[in-house]
């Protein structure tokens, strides 16, 4: 078990950081926007909006690593199946709100034809 807590770990720094250094390449590379094309305040949200969609798969990803891994934990010590029951819920309950944040967020960002 310790393995797969290990792997786990692993992959959820790996993604971290992965997700980091994509971000941080992402506003790196500017697209050449003119003053007449858009206004400040929409760069600054389609800016905020590139962010909250890498936040938001980021935690995706996160989530479905740790929901494997305590239904693993279920399976091999029963004992632990309502601990790692109730933490699964607690990840897709934080993941639902992320989700919906992130909806709302798509559904303001189209424009008002």
């Amino acid at each position: 078990m310790k393995i797969l807590f290990n792997i786990c770990k692993g992959l959820s720094i790996g993604l971290t950081i992965g997700a980091l250094l994509g971000t941080v390449k992402w506003f790196l590379t500017k697209a050449s926007y003119t003053p007449q094309q858009v206004e400040n305040i929409k760069k600054l949200f389609l800016q905020f909006s590139k962010f909250l969609k890498v936040f938001t798969f980021l935690l995706l990803g996160l989530g479905f690593i740790w929901c494997c891994y305590f239904l693993v934990l279920a399976i091999i010590f029963p004992t632990q199946s309502d601990y790692a029951s109730n933490m699964a819920e607690l990840i897709v309950a934080v993941l639902s709100v992320i989700s919906i944040l992130f909806a709302f967020v798509e559904f303001t960002k189209r424009d008002k034809s």
